[in-house]
């Protein structure tokens, strides 16, 4: 396995995790109708927006040794909304083979690192409250729960509330890879 940055290559791959990865990991959470609304099309579009214009986003994806995307991370330095962070873990989603192999531990890490570099000290991220593996990962990386939020999703017809809990570390460097 390899954690590197994103290119422009990477975006169907990216996609087809992120889809994949929502089917699996919200089943049950969210409505079925909602989460049958994204698509691999619509989301590839969406990654190569992201990755051929301008952001201060940083995208980093996991590669296992054919190259296929297997796991990506989204980072986004500056204010998290939450004192004293100073940037947000966004996305990290790693499919579900590859789950409980490190691949999420070793993005987060990589990901801080890259975060890091880029002058944050403290990282955020929000997870679903009712997401209990992945809220159960970032406790056993140290993640602090910092505050709690519900969310509205869906459109306004069909809108639906999630609790999202952020967890947090006030000190980046211990997440990095370095």
């Amino acid at each position: 396995m390899q954690i590197r940055a994103a290119r422009i290559e990477d975006s169907a791959g990216v996609a087809r995790v992120q889809v994949d990865s929502y089917q699996t990991a919200y089943a049950g959470i969210f409505p079925q109708d909602y989460l049958d609304h994204f698509t691999y099309e619509e989301q590839t579009q969406d990654w190569r927006d992201l990755l051929s214009g301008e952001t201060r986003d940083l995208l980093s994806v996991a590669v296992n040794d054919s190259g296929e995307v297997i796991g990506y991370a989204l980072g986004r330095p500056g204010p998290a909304g939450v004192e004293p962070y100073d940037c947000e873990l966004v996305a990290l989603h790693v499919r579900k083979p590859c789950q409980g192999h490190g691949v999420g531990g070793a993005l987060m890490a990589a990901m801080a690192e890259r975060l890091r570099q880029a002058g944050c000290t403290a990282l955020l991220l929000w997870v679903l409250e009712k997401n209990g593996r992945a809220r159960a990962v970032y406790e056993h990386l140290g993640g602090q729960p910092a505050r709690q939020q519900t969310i509205r999703l869906g459109d306004e017809e069909d809108a639906f509330a999630a609790i999202e809990v952020a967890y947090g570390w006030p000190d980046i460097s211990r997440l990095c890879s370095t």
